[in-house]
């Protein structure tokens, strides 16, 4: 009989069961090896939303909030595997998850209480030893959706006619907590800037693009604020353009009864004989005619009998009597005067 084979087969019968138990032996580190525990620093991000239309959360202007959080995990190193896989997507956290408020209002959020709480935690099998930052101060509020009118306001240096917006509303969101400082407020302005209208035609159909909507101040730099659309469309046909130039002195005139004039004699304080730094204010093809002196502009004091009886030592001088498109401006218009009676010329 050979032995060969039977060699042969005792070879074979080795090998199997050095492979067995090597895999075994394997198996059983690597059970071991997830059944160890581990300790492990992860960064992970943290937003701060909301799902809910009519709620709204944000971090405070001035805490400083990134949203990156750097959490200490400890557990088995299969369990932390698994978790540190699933936090490489953001956490979110809205009101009135667990250990979040829905009440509106200013909050401190205890970042380690909320993330065991979220359920990304949950049933884990990881404990959340540490994290950094420790809190976060968020603003929470309830929102509600506001329509507004929407008034253009064209600068005083024009004439227009009627301007419009489009669209004539705008929806804004409101939070509950400023909603009380507007509770009268029916529309929001369109205004156009000096430059906008300088680019107008006269007497033309214009229409001018992206012109903003103004907020009050109580909404204006609000972090929940916002306003669909926040720009308007302006169409405006402008009647005249207005202009503006100071006149360093004006003229002083001195008007009187005429039937009385002989009768009386005004001698005006000679500091007052011209009215400083006056400022005119009108259309343009006005202003430019006083800028090229075809059209000279006076000031006028007008004095009446009772003014002669009561001995007036001053007045305030005006620059028309009647309806005029301009207007008129200056630091003092008070002319301080002397009024005499004229003695009567001896008889002859």
């Amino acid at each position: 009989m050979s032995v060969e084979p039977v060699n042969k087969i005792s070879l074979l019968a080795v090998l199997r069961t050095v492979v067995v138990v090597s895999l075994v032996s394997v198996l059983i580190w690597i059970v071991a090896e997830g059944e160890s525990l581990s300790t492990e620093r992860v960064e992970v991000v943290v937003r701060l939303v909301s799902d809910s239309s009519d709620t709204a959360m944000r971090p405070t202007a001035d805490n400083g909030w990134t949203g990156r959080v750097v959490l200490e995990l400890e557990g088995s190193t299969a369990e932390v595997s698994r978790l540190r896989e699933l936090l490489r997507d953001p956490i979110g956290l809205n009101p009135g998850d667990p250990g979040v408020p829905v009440e509106p209002g200013q909050h401190t959020l205890d970042i380690a209480d909320v993330l065991r709480q979220s359920e990304v935690f949950e049933g884990s099998g990881v404990s959340l030893s540490s994290v950094e930052p420790e809190t976060a101060d968020v603003l929470i509020d309830r929102v509600q959706w506001r329509q507004f009118e929407v008034a253009v306001n064209v600068p005083d240096l024009a004439s227009a006619s009627s301007p419009v917006a489009d669209p004539r509303q705008v929806r804004v969101l409101v939070p509950s907590l400023v909603a009380g400082q507007i509770s009268n407020l029916r529309s929001l302005t369109a205004s156009l800037t000096s430059d906008q209208v300088a680019g107008l035609k006269v007497g033309e159909r214009n229409v001018i693009s992206n012109v903003p909507i103004d907020l009050p101040e109580a909404l204006a730099n609000h972090p929940f604020v916002r306003s669909t659309p926040d720009r308007v469309s302006v169409t405006v046909t402008l009647e005249n353009r207005e202009d503006s130039i100071t006149l360093n002195n004006v003229p002083v005139q001195i008007r009187r009864p005429a039937f009385e004039a002989e009768r009386w004699t005004v001698q005006v304080d000679p500091q007052d004989h011209l009215l400083q730094n006056v400022t005119v204010t009108g259309p343009s093809d006005l202003i430019e005619q006083i800028r090229n002196q075809q059209l000279t502009i006076f000031a006028s004091v007008v004095l009446t009998l009772d003014d002669r009886d009561a001995g007036i030592t001053q007045k305030e001088a005006t620059f028309s009597d009647l309806p005029t498109p301009l207007s008129f401006s200056a630091p003092s218009t008070t002319v301080r005067l002397t009024i005499r009676p004229v003695d009567p010329a001896p008889a002859q």
